[in-house]
């Protein structure tokens, strides 16, 4: 490891970001795989569709708490790196290591796996059709499995464009996050308008005696919610490349994330009209599959090609956003020294843009779907509830700091976000979630290190 301080150059000093590319991030970030494929799972969990409604909105609303208390950090110290230099700041120099390396290792990496592997696994199919086999001859050497292949493929194309520069993927976010977030709104309400409020008052007649779902049955409900509601922080990794970070910031993080709240309230309440409670915990993936029911062939072909679009903006803002982790760790002594490289003519991170791929690729090659959507997930719990509790922690550290955006509610917003979080995270653990232990033992080792290296 390097001392970090070779480099000392900034990240695209041009600070070409403004508001729209940066409420692009955030709310692509948060547009993934996650709101198509969690609903079953949520669906499988609860017990009424007033339930369902609920998790999400619960989880929608923490996920607000969570961007208006990290708006108040990207606002007083607008850095590249995300989480990690506010966790140095707030916690000293163990817990920031710990949770960058955490998040180098799980949660961007497995985001990116999880996203492009369920794109690979349940869009592609359906626009290439016949063409789409189950596995793919390798020049002559070796066979793998398509969706695996697409998968890496993806992954591969995304870090190129970001390679290339942070103006170009700004651009490709408006557009891949823009497109399908419109008129996947107008599609949702159109099919709610269908149905009329007779039809919604059966969602909530349909298993209205049954018992409400045990605190057990909730935590593993939450879980895939709180994935699909993941990157409402995305805005902060990028700090240092936005344009008046003091106003721009904070509207870009809390507009992207009431945007997709609205979106997936809407979305959920959709795949509600579609199907019974006890159907939609049967559909896989559900965009495609309430495409299918309602629109036929050619609609299906359609909303796929949305989806498509949201899954690669999701992608696209991971790739992004994540490899500023590794970025800031170099700059801070904590990664490679070589991580804190910038490409001379883009100015990209472009060792860091490579490690996070190369760690997704080969969380990609493990083929285990539903394993790296709990350990992304897992992980995330525990990042994201420090770097919100920072805000409190800042504010009793450093009370005279200019802060351009100051939280309202104060201190309830960060309180009520990490209360969500350790209730999800203590009955995950009590009930034997095998990605939860991991995750925290990954945590413990990075601070156990850390203070064996640096004697801190």
């Amino acid at each position: 490891m390097g001392t970090g301080q070779g480099h000392g150059a900034e990240l695209d000093s041009g600070k070409h970001l403004g508001f729209w590319p940066a409420q692009a991030v955030v709310a692509g970030a948060m547009l993934g795989i996650g709101i198509f494929i969690a609903p079953p799972v949520v669906a499988a969990h609860v017990t009424t569709p007033g339930y369902f409604l609920l998790m999400w909105l619960i989880g929608g609303l923490a996920a607000l708490c969570g961007a208006l208390s990290v708006a108040e950090l990207g606002a007083m110290m607008p850095r590249a790196g995300g989480d990690y230099p506010y966790l140095q700041k707030a916690y000293g120099p163990g817990v920031a290591f710990a949770a960058g390396w955490l998040q180098l290792l799980a949660t961007f990496p497995g985001s990116l796996a999880t996203m492009a592997v369920g794109t690979a696994s349940y869009q592609l199919p359906v626009l290439l059709g016949p063409e789409y086999t189950s596995t793919i001859q390798v020049f002559g050497l070796f066979t793998i499995d398509a969706a695996t292949l697409w998968a890496l493929l993806i992954v591969i194309a995304l870090t190129v464009i970001n390679h290339i520069g942070v103006v170009l993927s700004g651009r490709a976010q408006v557009v891949l996050t823009t497109v399908p977030l419109i008129l996947f709104l107008v599609t949702s309400l159109v099919v709610i308008g269908q149905i009329g409020t007779e039809g919604m008052g059966r969602w909530f007649a349909e298993g209205s005696t049954s018992e409400a779902p045990g605190i057990a049955e909730v935590a593993r409900a939450y879980l895939p919610v709180y994935f699909a509601y993941s990157g409402w922080n995305a805005a902060i990794y990028i700090g240092g490349e936005i344009k008046d970070p003091g106003r721009v910031l904070p509207r870009a993080v809390i507009g992207g994330t009431l945007a997709v709240l609205g979106l997936y309230m809407v979305l959920c309440a959709g795949f509600l009209s579609v199907f019974p409670l006890s159907e939609l915990a049967r559909a896989g993936e559900v965009g495609t599959a309430a495409a299918t029911r309602m629109f036929g062939t050619t609609g299906t072909v359609l909303v796929t090609v949305l989806i498509l679009l949201a899954m690669l903006g999701s992608i696209n803002g991971t790739v992004l956003t994540g490899s500023r982790i590794a970025y800031a760790m170099a700059q801070g002594g904590d990664f490679f020294q070589r991580g804190g490289q910038l490409h001379p003519r883009f100015r990209t991170p472009v060792v860091a843009l490579w490690v996070q791929a190369a760690l997704a690729a080969a969380l990609i090659l493990t083929n285990s779907f539903k394993e790296l959507l709990d350990y992304t997930s897992s992980a995330m719990l525990i990042t994201g509830s420090l770097t919100v509790m920072a805000v409190i922690v800042l504010r009793r550290r450093l009370p005279t700091l200019e802060r351009p955006y100051r939280l309202g509610l104060y201190p309830w917003p960060p309180l009520l976000y990490t209360l969500s979080s350790l209730i999800v995270l203590v009955v995950l653990v009590l009930d034997g979630n095998f990605s939860v232990y991991i995750s925290i033992l990954w945590f413990a080792l990075a601070i156990f290190a850390h203070r064996m290296i640096r004697g801190q």
